[in-house]
């Protein structure tokens, strides 16, 4: 079972309106830009009830798109028009697909502090929330399986030649040529922090475990040969990387979701982990 098996299909759109309210309600302004004939094909109701707002004289989305702004006065308009049904096991694709992008602007710092692609699940940013973190974490507090998180790496080495970054989404290498590899936390089984040898021990499934059928497992056997395995291990140079490390592991799984346990084995309970393992 992954964190989508757990999370609500609308716990994201319940979290971006939890949010765009705050700032609403904070003084900002948010602009969302429409696909309109999208929107309008897909959701007439909520497209009438967006696109009959006058043109704003400003937006600070660089955009094509028929743009609508919503002031402090509309905070409450998110929920009422941006919401889904929260028994449909998917979101509709004109929440995904019919709002274009959305930004809560603030105007006296002239700068953004949230903005969303909604269609683009890793496209959903607060920028610098300063005085706004506090009331964002409390509104985001009765949205399951949602969290505030620094946008990027949460942690970062280096290892010879290999660049080792862990996101709220999953693990990216990237080689000194150029090469790129990318594990998402949806695959990850669990994490051991074996703080004697300093090193993370990853469980991932195998293809072979998944496959159902003799010749499926045939098949995905001759196609794992070819394909790059995820990392067992994990090699941060200090004690403070892996305890970093460690860290958002852990507060990865316990507030999004994701289905990995995260275990600490102490220096002081004999050989290491990945000791044993060779």
């Amino acid at each position: 079972m992954t964190h989508a098996d757990v999370a609500p299909a609308d716990a994201w759109v319940r979290a971006e309106n939890a949010v765009l309210e705050t700032l609403l309600s904070a003084g900002l302004t948010v602009h969302v830009a429409l696909a309109g004939s999208y929107l309008e094909q897909n959701a007439p109701a909520v497209y009438d009830a967006l696109g009959s707002r006058p043109d704003p004289d400003y937006s600070p989305l660089s955009t094509t798109q028929p743009t609508v702004e919503l002031t402090p006065a509309d905070a409450a308009l998110p929920t009422e028009h941006l919401s889904v049904d929260p028994s449909r096991e998917t979101v509709p694709t004109w929440r995904e697909h019919g709002i274009a992008e959305i930004v809560a602007f603030d105007r006296d710092a002239d700068q953004w502090v949230y903005y969303s692609v909604p269609r683009k699940p890793a496209v959903r940013a607060v920028d610098e929330p300063g005085t706004y973190k506090s009331d964002l974490r409390t509104a985001l507090t009765d949205v399951p399986c949602t969290a505030l998180f620094p946008h990027g790496a949460l942690a970062r080495w280096d290892v010879a030649d290999v660049v080792v970054e862990l996101t709220v989404e999953g693990i990216w290498l990237g080689r000194a040529d150029g090469t790129t590899r990318w594990y998402p936390h949806e695959q990850l089984e669990g994490v051991v922090v074996d703080e004697r040898d300093c090193e993370l021990v990853l469980s991932w499934p195998s293809w072979r475990e998944e496959a159902q059928s003799s010749l499926g497992r045939m098949v995905r056997g001759l196609v794992d040969r070819h394909r790059e395995s995820p990392p067992r291990l994990l090699h941060p140079p200090d004690e403070e990387l892996l305890s970093t490390a460690a860290t958002a592991f852990e507060l990865i799984s316990d507030r999004l979701c994701y289905d990995f346990e995260v275990r600490r084995h102490d220096r002081e309970a004999g050989p290491g982990v990945a000791s044993q393992l060779r």
